[in-house]
């Protein structure tokens, strides 16, 4: 998995995730208000592993994609945690840079963490690739977009790039047009992989509001 994009327009910014995902694999019906390490804080489930791939919390807006920068060339058969909980671990720590100096990665598979501090507006890309983890600070961009480095090369990550910049009238609509038009359809890869749902997550000075929609 997946697609992302990061859109901030004055005090108003935007989230929207693509998850790719097995079909069969199952997950909420709805977003599900949980508590980890005495923080609240709201997502979808991920019924296999009981992480998830995007929250929101008083601190943190956090989404994970599979794979780093680049493609990994040899994944193992078996990790020691779901990066699902990784991404939920960030509920431990006060700031993205206590995470990055203090959480252990051993044993974790490659990923890519989107998150963005609530108290400071601060924006980060966080790159695992088994070996390091690098940070990439995005916080003065206006959109950031990302893809799995698993499930799309290099070529079509820059295409996918192009169609969000190129776009001058962004708003939360067309956002989730772009991000619906670019769904990953059963069978494009493989039978058993698709696009299993589309979340976005909206804040300004005045709220926050996540919308989920499960598509298998």
């Amino acid at each position: 998995m997946c697609i992302i994009s990061f859109y901030k327009n004055g005090d108003e910014f935007v989230l929207t995730h693509n998850r790719d995902e097995e079909i069969n694999r199952s997950s909420s019906k709805e977003i599900v208000e949980q508590k980890r390490f005495n923080k609240t804080y709201f997502s979808p489930v991920d019924e296999r592993a009981n992480g998830t791939w995007i929250f929101y919390s008083e601190q943190y807006i956090a989404c994970i994609l599979n794979g780093g920068i680049e493609k990994p060339l040899h994944l193992k058969d078996k990790y020691r945690e779901s990066r699902g909980i990784i991404l939920l671990n960030l509920l431990k720590y006060n700031s993205v840079n206590e995470f990055v100096d203090s959480e252990n990665l051993s044993e974790i598979a490659p990923f890519t963490i989107f998150v963005f501090e609530r108290p400071t507006k601060n924006a980060y890309l966080l790159f695992w690739n088994e070996n390091e983890l690098i940070v990439k600070d995005v916080s003065q961009e206006k959109i950031v977009t990302w893809c799995s480095s698993t499930l799309y090369n290099p070529e079509r990550r820059n295409e996918i790039n192009e169609i969000f910049n190129e776009n001058n009238d962004l708003n939360l609509r067309k956002i989730l047009e772009l991000h619906n038009d670019l769904k990953m359809k059963k069978g494009d890869l493989y039978d058993f992989l698709a696009t299993t749902s589309i979340s976005q997550i909206v804040m300004n000075s005045l709220r926050i509001d996540m919308k989920y929609c499960q598509l298998f």
